[in-house]
Formats: structure tokens, sequence, C-alpha cells
């Protein structure tokens, strides 16, 4: 870029061999362009003797001294000059290229980034379940051992009652069947028996025995038989409970009609008594009117109105 800029400028570079250090003297520029120096040049490093105004002494001159002094022009060196545009246009299309190349690498490294990842997440997800598992292990392992610990004692102290708990298991097992076989005894403590209980229970089991063998002879024992029995029974049972309820709506049917039957029959008894005694008895009887002498009309007895004929008050 230094180079690029240093030709468009047209001006040589620093470090040419052709541009001294010091102070540049005048030279003669030829048809090709190449600088020519003259030929005082070369006899600079002789001192050159010079007459100091308003001193007699002589003072030496040396190219440090032309420091100080303005440095001449600068000749131009003609060189293939290029366009600015193109330059730039140049520049453009390396900066593009460039970022093109950037940007592929870094969608490149993006998606090995993201796989990377979702990789380590993986692995860290087992690795949470992994350290789960084994720290329930470990919590069980301690459980176990606790148990054991407190266990131990328990069957050091215990186990000399294995033997003793043996012989009582025995024991209460005949102790048991004796009070299953024991439990249906009669109590004959207010009955008298001949012969005692067993005598008892021995003719007892001869008769059950014969009437076993009787009902057995009749089929009533049949299990068959037995069985068509408690079907018949239970559908018996549900026919008869079918026609309770049927018995029970059909009375209160009946009870709610003769109901209906009474009221209607009252209505028209009183409405043919009403007929029968004209509007100024039942107004006195209603109404409670009271006549010229202060008795109530209602308080009058009617020889229709005398014992059962009397209305019953609704």
């Amino acid at each position: 870029m230094a180079d690029s800029s240093g030709r468009g400028s047209g001006l040589p570079s620093a470090g040419d061999p052709s541009t001294p250090s010091g102070p540049k003297p005048k030279g003669k520029q030829t048809q090709g362009g190449k600088m020519v120096e003259s030929r005082y040049l070369q006899y600079e490093k002789k001192p050159t003797k010079k007459k100091a105004v308003g001193s007699s002494t002589k003072a030496t001159c040396s190219p440090r001294c032309w420091k100080d002094t303005a440095p001449p022009p600068r000749t131009w060196i003609s060189q293939p000059s290029m366009d600015l545009s193109e330059l730039m246009e140049s520049q453009t299309l390396l900066l593009t290229l460039l970022t093109v190349k950037m940007e592929n690498s870094l969608a490149a490294f993006e998606e090995e980034a993201e796989r990377n990842l979702v990789t380590v997440c993986q692995e860290k997800k087992q690795l949470l379940k992994k350290a789960h598992e084994l720290k329930r292990k470990l919590l069980l392992c301690q459980k176990k051992r606790e148990l054991v610990d407190v266990l131990n004692p328990q069957i050091e102290m215990l186990s000399p009652y294995a033997a003793v708990s043996e012989s009582f298991k025995e024991q209460y097992k005949a102790l048991a069947t004796a009070l299953d076989t024991t439990r249906h005894e009669l109590p004959v403590r207010s009955v008298h028996l001949d012969g005692g209980a067993q005598k008892f229970l021995d003719d007892l089991q001869r008769e059950l025995t014969t009437t076993h063998h009787l009902l057995g002879e009749l089929g009533v024992c049949s299990s068959e038989e037995n069985g068509k029995v408690l079907d018949l029974l239970g559908e018996l049972k549900e026919m008869t409970q079918k026609k309770d309820l049927e018995l029970r709506r059909s009375f209160a049917q009946v009870q709610e009609l003769s109901a209906g039957v009474s009221k209607e029959a009252a209505l028209i008894n009183q409405e043919v008594w009403e007929e029968a005694q004209g509007p100024v008895a039942p107004r006195r009887w209603y109404f409670n009117e009271e006549d010229t002498r202060g008795a109530t009309w209602g308080e009058a007895s009617s020889p229709l109105l005398s014992g059962a004929d009397k209305p019953c008050a609704r």
C-alpha cells in the first residue's frame, strides 16, 4: 500500500539510492528522465576556501553546514501512472474477497461451535443423569448401612429367643386346634343328659346320618334340584316384589279416586241442600250475620242441621 501511494503521488521513496540524504544540488535532466549529477559533486570531499565578509579568518564548510540551508527543489521522475479509480476498484475487490473469505470461515467456525456446543450439552445431561443415579445409589447404601447397624444388635439380642419362639409356636397351634374343636360344644350345665355329653353327641350324629339318608332317597338333597329350587324361589321373590309394588300403586290410585268421589258427592249434596234452604239461610250460616234481637243467625239452629245433617267444616 505504501508503494502504490508513493507511485500515485509521483514522488521518489525515501530509500531510493538516487536521492542522497544530504543537500541535493541542482542537476541536469535528460530526455530519458534520469537524473545526472553535476561535476562539482565529485569534489564534494575537498574543502573549499571562501572569504568571510568582515573577517580576516578563513573557514571551511562541510556538507553538514547545508542542513541549515533550504533544500534545493526535487526533480520529478516520470513513472507509469495508474488511474486512481482503477486502484480503488482493485482495493475494493480485494477487500470484498477478504470479507467473503472471512464470512465463509466464520460460518464454518459457527457451525462447528454449534455442533460442539450440542455435544457438550448432551454430555452434560448424561453426566448429570449419571451423577443423580450415583447419588441415589449412595443414599440407598447409606440407608441400608444404617438399617444393618440398627438390626445387628437386635438380632444378637433376640437370637437366644428363637428356640423359645418355635416351642411357643407349636404350643399355640395345639391350643388353637383345641379351641377350634371345642368351640361348638353345647352348654350342658343346666340340661340333664343320660350318659353325658359325648353319648348325646353320638346319638345325635346317628340321627343326623339317618335324616340325611332319608332326604337323599326323597331327592331333596340333590344339588341340581336345589339349584333349580333356588332359581324358582328367586323368580318368585322378584314377581312378589313387582306385584307388591303394583298393588301399592293401585291402592294409592283407588284412595285418590275414592277421595275425589267423596268430594264430588259432598259438593252435590251441599248444592242440593242450599237450593232447598234458599239463599237466606246459607248467608246467615256462612257470613255470621246478626238479627235485630242481637243474636247471631249463625248460632240459630236449623231443623235440617240437627244431628248428622250439619255440614262439616272444610
